[in-house]
């Protein structure tokens, strides 16, 4: 979003939590708008349906709750905002609060709960909010009573958004509290309604999960103290304060504060183009290391060392203790080993990337890749709510790919646990009569996946009934993730779509990521106009995933056959 404005600064919920650069950008003399590619689109727009369903469940369940329209003018959305809390609404669904001069800050959170005569933000987010935990307990509220918390216990919040969320909720808690709408320090709590559901009355419900805003959620960098616990109020003061300050110098042309660092949020930045210019034009180390890569601090920490270019950090040596007490001292956040660790590997991959390699070899003597008579190549698709739908298995006789033939057990309409079940279970019948057929006839049968996820998978629908295939000692399971990042180094990480091509095999499908898949099950689901070709792209970008195991497998194989030549 450009925040641009000619007035006093105002920064909304999502800066504190986004690049200090691209605030920079946004108020400087050529603020650009992200057009975001089509896989990011169909991500947003999976988001934006999820809202609109939320949306219309809480107005159903809840009669006097006030739905600010989206089309309304900011200023008529504020007053309209400021009179449903002044009616007393119990839930308030898209109101802009009003802006905050002295903090610097405008936003609208998605909702706004009633409680103890004020009200805690809310947003609605489309990603899971629990993970299961035996030994924690999470607060949460049903979406038949979102102010009535409770602790559920066997979950915690998911660790892969809390700070990113809790960046944002903390925004609009500031923002409540400056316009004296909060209901006072002793609620602390801001919550997010996400794709996690638990058993309720009427089946599974959607519910919002608390955070304590003032509970320390990990260790930040400090320079008086090395490292710091800071709580998610005071991680957001920090990084608000200082976008603050990086945007007034910005908006009075004065000297930038921040220079650029490539990190994962480039891609889906407005300035991508713009910094990626300065920072190859500077040979900047972390334009280069798209995985494998430092965090911020970690590369101004080489900065301020001398280390600025690619070349610099493939040259970095790693027992000069003068050198690594200096990095260290910048990067206690990290602890000592492990950051040294991390610094070994960017290292590493700046060597190869100052030879032009993008796969090498990490150990000696001979590949070893397991085989079998009937290799079976298989790979699952799931929904937004985790339930698989699809699970494909590319069935070959040995290393004759010749033979292969693709096998999809699918089920377009799993929506809960017992479909998933019934489908899962269609699979592994057909698998076990595959291997005990195998066995009767003196063969062997392997099961190649990338990652844990189809094993992890099969454990949690199926449970003990697919344990004889998974037990690590009698099971016919291999990750061959696992194979690979044993005995090989990819300089651009070790996804399936990033190691596949090394091997020279390519994706039929454009764009051919998670959240347009999802966008393309929306639209197979029964019921829905057009099935046809939504499910065939599905099928062959499962299809392809398969294929792609089998080309690598099969690279891996080939490699000392090549004498280790870089097959990119």
């Amino acid at each position: 979003m450009n925040e641009r404005q000619s007035g006093p600064v105002l920064l909304g919920g999502y800066a504190a939590k986004q690049c200090p650069v691209r605030t920079q950008h946004d108020f400087g003399p050529h603020p650009l708008t992200w057009v975001p590619e089509a896989e990011e689109q169909a991500r947003l727009d999976a988001g934006i349906d999820f809202e609109a369903d939320v949306f219309a469940r809480l107005i159903a369940a809840h009669p006097g709750t006030a739905h600010i329209a989206a089309a309304l003018r900011r200023q008529d959305a504020t007053a309209e905002t400021l009179a449903a809390m002044d009616a007393g609404a119990p839930l308030i669904l898209g109101g802009w609060l009003p802006d905050d001069p002295a903090g610097a800050r405008k936003g609208k959170p998605d909702l706004l709960v009633r409680v103890a005569g004020g009200y805690l933000p809310a947003d609605v987010k489309h990603h899971r909010t629990l993970e299961a935990k035996k030994t924690k307990r999470a607060r949460v509220s049903r979406l038949s009573a979102p102010a009535v918390h409770h602790l559920e216990s066997g979950f915690t919040a998911a660790t892969n958004h809390r700070l990113a969320d809790g960046l944002q909720l903390a925004h609009y808690t500031r923002m409540l509290q400056a316009c004296g709408r909060h209901p006072g320090p002793q609620y602390p709590w801001a919550a997010v309604l996400g794709t996690s559901e638990l058993p309720g009355p009427a089946g599974d419900e959607l519910v919002l999960v608390w955070h304590d805003l003032n509970e320390p959620l990990g260790f930040t960098y400090s320079r008086s103290s090395g490292k710091a616990a800071r709580t998610l109020l005071q991680r957001y003061d920090h990084e608000h304060r200082f976008r603050v300050a990086v945007a007034a110098a910005a908006n009075a042309r004065a000297d930038r504060l921040v220079t650029p660092v490539r990190q994962p949020e480039c891609r889906s930045c407005p300035y991508e183009r713009t910094c990626a210019r300065e920072m190859s034009a500077q040979d900047d180390p972390s334009l280069a290391l798209t995985v494998g890569s430092l965090d911020t601090r970690e590369w101004l920490a080489l900065r301020a060392l001398g280390v600025t270019t690619t070349a610099a950090l493939a040259e970095v040596d790693l027992d000069d203790d003068h050198f690594l007490q200096r990095y260290h001292a910048e990067t206690s956040h990290r602890g000592r080993d492990h950051a040294r660790s991390r610094l070994r590997g960017a290292a590493q991959r700046a060597v190869m990337v100052e030879a032009g390699v993008h796969v090498v070899r990490t150990g000696d003597g001979p590949v070893q890749v397991p085989g079998a008579d009937v290799e079976i190549d298989l790979d699952i698709e799931w929904d937004t709510e985790g339930h698989v739908y699809l699970w494909g298995a590319r069935v070959r006789t040995a290393r004759d790919d010749t033979t292969a033939q693709f096998h999809a057990f699918v089920d377009w309409s799993v929506s809960d646990t017992a479909s998933e079940r019934a489908l899962a279970q269609r699979f592994l019948h057909w698998l076990q009569e595959l291997r005990d057929h195998a066995q009767i006839v003196g063969q062997t049968v392997g099961v190649f996946h990338w990652s844990a996820a189809e094993p992890s998978r099969l454990r949690r629908i199926l449970g003990s009934d697919a344990e004889d295939l998974l037990n690590p000692d009698t099971g016919v399971f291999t990750d061959l993730e696992r194979v690979f990042k044993e005995q090989f180094l990819s300089l651009h990480g070790s996804s399936i779509k990033t190691v596949a091509p090394l091997f020279g095999f390519n994706w039929r499908a454009e764009d051919a990521g998670g959240a347009l898949s999802q966008k393309m099950l929306d639209h197979a689901r029964p019921g829905r106009p057009n099935t046809e070709e939504p499910r065939q792209w599905l099928l062959s970008y499962n299809a392809d995933d398969t294929a792609a195991l089998a080309a690598i497998r099969d690279g891996m194989r080939q490699w000392e056959v090549t004498a280790g030549a870089n097959p990119a």
